[in-house]
């Protein structure tokens, strides 16, 4: 690749030097030209190759905005910019910035248009997901039953964290941030909600909790977290805080006193004959009298329901 490149080099060169010519124009100046030709010409093909979509709409915006400010400069200056290659020199400069400046700023413009989506007074945020909630896992399972509406955004700070987790010596620690990496290729594979990755970052902060926050506040987006911490932080900065184990909480399925389920008695319980089962969505349920039944399916009457921060757990006996 590099050896059309100093091909293209070379042509715009020679173009450069045969135009100084006929122009009367200084060599030195020609070769000036030529390089800001290569360097406009490879920031372009960076652009198409690499960069993403938003990036390019982002630096070509801003580049003809900068192009704009440039021949307003040449006609403001006349009298000392007259030479045409001069006014050329400045438009390429000018525009190498705009590019330059769009490329790195492509999230203000991004902002501008989508960071809420508004409709008859409504609008949904982006929701930026923290390290816990990935790790978790249990994300993908609402992402998948359709009740996330939006975008999906991971910063790359998420990311490097999950690396150096994964990178761990401690055995479980590298278990939960190859967990976290895994959750994020299955994220960007499914089809119900766009996922981005964000550069953006704050590099006078620290402490990973506080740049997502920060993250948040600017791009007015929501935060999924498990984490209690990261949740109390964000409330007391207005930010929109999705917790997973309160949605978990509040889709428990709802039992009475007196009512019938079918259980599975797996182990036995802490007290004398007590036997152990559980749910679908994980809550224990302690079974009086149940500890003959271990290994079996049977019918037992909820008694009673004890609910706490940890979980819910069911008592009842054998029908």
């Amino acid at each position: 690749m590099w050896f059309f490149r100093i091909i293209y080099f070379v042509l715009v060169l020679f173009l450069y030097l045969f135009l100084s010519k006929v122009h009367d124009i200084n060599t030195q100046v020609a070769l000036i030209f030529a390089i800001a030709a290569f360097i406009l010409g490879y920031l372009f093909e960076v652009i198409i190759r690499y960069l993403k979509k938003e990036k390019i709409v982002s630096a070509l915006v801003f580049a003809f905005f900068f192009l704009l400010i440039a021949n307003l400069l040449s006609v403001s200056f006349r009298p000392i910019f007259k030479d045409i290659f001069v006014i050329l020199f400045i438009n390429v400069i000018f525009v190498y910035i705009g590019l330059i400046f769009g490329y790195k700023n492509s999230d203000w413009l991004k902002d501008f248009f989508t960071s809420k989506s508004k409709k008859d007074g409504y609008f949904t945020p982006l929701k930026l997901l923290d390290s816990s909630t990935i790790i978790d896992g249990r994300v993908i399972d609402i992402v998948n039953t359709g009740f996330l509406e939006g975008k999906l955004v991971i910063p790359n700070f998420i990311l490097k964290e999950l690396q150096n987790i994964s990178d761990s010596h401690d055995h479980l620690k590298r278990q939960k941030g190859r967990r976290g990496l895994d959750i994020v290729k299955e994220l960007q594979s499914q089809e119900h909600l766009p996922v981005e990755i964000t550069d953006i970052d704050f590099k006078n902060v620290k402490a990973v909790d506080e740049k997502l926050v920060e993250l948040a506040k600017r791009l007015n987006a929501a935060i999924i977290t498990t984490d209690y911490n990261l949740l109390k932080v964000a409330e007391i900065q207005n930010i929109i805080v999705l917790n997973i184990n309160a949605l978990a909480k509040a889709v428990k399925q709802t039992l009475l006193p007196g009512e019938v389920i079918n259980i599975s008695v797996v182990r036995e319980g802490k007290e004398r004959d007590q036997g152990v089962g559980y749910l679908d969505d994980g809550s224990i349920v302690v079974i009086e009298n149940g500890r003959k039944y271990i290994g079996k399916t049977i019918n037992i009457e909820v008694t009673s329901l004890l609910q706490s921060d940890s979980g819910r757990i069911v008592f009842g006996k054998p029908k």
